[in-house]
């Protein structure tokens, strides 16, 4: 007769990899000094787990065609914000009603928990509550943006803050031509 506890005892336990869900504020992914390097921060973090989707979220203006087009390319979900005019006619373009009513429904959507990573490339210190939230359910949330302009308060409600502007493998390197 075989000792059932010896057998269950024996077997190994199976971790999963984290699964990653990436969401840009491509506003606030602009400084004069250092640019976001899209494509490098999905395939960063593809070598980190399962990438369940990579969202950017971008206004929608003709000068920024260009800029949809590379994040289509390099496998971004492109939500466009479309600036809509307040009561004294400025145009405004804020897409952060937008950007934490998805990042929650796309949390619920594929189920993220304990283990699991968002990555939050903004600085808006709007988004500190979101981070608390994610957190409290057991998701690490690593906040990329520029050391300069990020809220400090953001910077200590992530899990893990990392500056472009320090980080070289998260800053655009552009091809020279020879």
């Amino acid at each position: 007769m075989m000792n059932t506890a010896v057998v269950s005892m024996n077997r190994r336990r199976q971790t999963r990899k984290p699964r990653i869900l990436i969401v840009v504020d491509v506003q606030n992914m602009q400084n004069g000094t250092a640019r976001l390097d899209y494509a490098g921060l999905v395939r960063g973090y593809q070598e980190c787990g399962e990438l369940v989707a990579a969202m950017a979220f971008v206004t929608d203006a003709p000068t920024q065609v260009n800029l949809q087009l590379m994040l289509v390319q390099n496998g971004y979900e492109v939500v466009r914000v479309r600036p809509t005019a307040n009561g004294s006619g400025e145009l405004k373009g804020d897409a952060d009603i937008q950007l934490a009513f998805r990042l929650g429904r796309e949390v619920e959507r594929h189920r993220l928990g304990k283990g699991d990573i968002v990555v939050l490339c903004t600085g808006d210190g709007d988004f500190a509550p979101i981070v608390e939230w994610l957190r409290l359910r057991d998701i690490r949330v690593e906040v990329v943006a520029f050391k300069g302009s990020t809220s400090p308060h953001l910077q200590i409600a992530a899990s893990k803050f990392r500056p472009i502007d320090e980080t070289p493998t998260l800053q655009y390197k552009p091809v020279s031509a020879a």
